[in-house]
């Protein structure tokens, strides 16, 4: 997967409010527990083997204080980053679409005035993404993707591929936009510079894809 941008300020908003539940859940867990952890620490201490990872630790400045706000913070970090921002009630604040899953459809090539299979799978956290489109003679990864959050609230997914086909002997690269009218159906349009001069087209190929999701 790869970095994909999104065109508002919510990255931003969310590592802050990140950070900030990170102070307060800290300063509760040590209001309660400090001293407990307090306690164990120096209990695990007498055992050798512990005494040395934790001077490790502590040379190379990598917290043991898994109540401190460095650690919440990465902890904290992590879930949103894999769970939460997908699940309903982020999703309806965040307006980022959940695209995760295996799509089926057709690719309409407006160059070659032909229709084909296409299946798309997309890999996708809040930071990270990944689609991987998969027709009859050929197979595109994506490489660079952002999100467009338009007026009206409609969110477009704009993302560059490359593609490796087994009919030229040489790949291409191209661009992909693409909607969704609901969480299971997304359309869109796509461009490439694939050499086209056996149709007598040196502009590369035009088209539009129809995809509903399977799982």
């Amino acid at each position: 997967m790869h970095p994909y941008t999104i065109d508002t300020g919510i990255r931003k908003t969310i590592l802050w409010v990140i950070f900030i539940v990170s102070i307060i859940l800290s300063s509760f867990l040590t209001y309660w527990f400090e001293g407990s952890i307090t306690s164990a620490r120096s209990w695990l201490q007498q055992f050798e083997w512990i005494r040395q990872i934790v001077d490790i630790c502590d040379g190379f400045g990598v917290t043991t204080n898994f109540i401190g706000v460095p650690f919440l913070y990465v902890a904290i970090y992590y879930f949103f980053d894999n769970v939460l921002w997908r699940t309903k009630w982020f999703k309806k604040i965040l307006n980022v679409p959940d695209l995760r899953g295996h799509w089926e459809g057709t690719l309409t090539s407006n160059t070659y005035q032909k229709t084909i299979n296409m299946e798309m799978d997309v890999k996708q956290t809040w930071s990270k993404i990944s689609f991987v489109s998969t027709f009859p003679k050929s197979k595109s990864e994506s490489n660079v993707a952002s999100m467009f959050i338009e007026r009206d609230g409609i969110v477009k997914v704009g993302f560059g591929f490359i593609n490796h086909s087994r009919e030229l002997p040489h790949q291409y690269d191209g661009y992909n936009i693409l909607e969704m009218d609901s969480d299971t159906h997304l359309f869109g349009r796509y461009f490439n510079n694939r050499d086209n001069n056996n149709v007598g087209n040196s502009g590369g190929n035009i088209g539009t894809f129809d995809l509903d999701k399977q799982n």
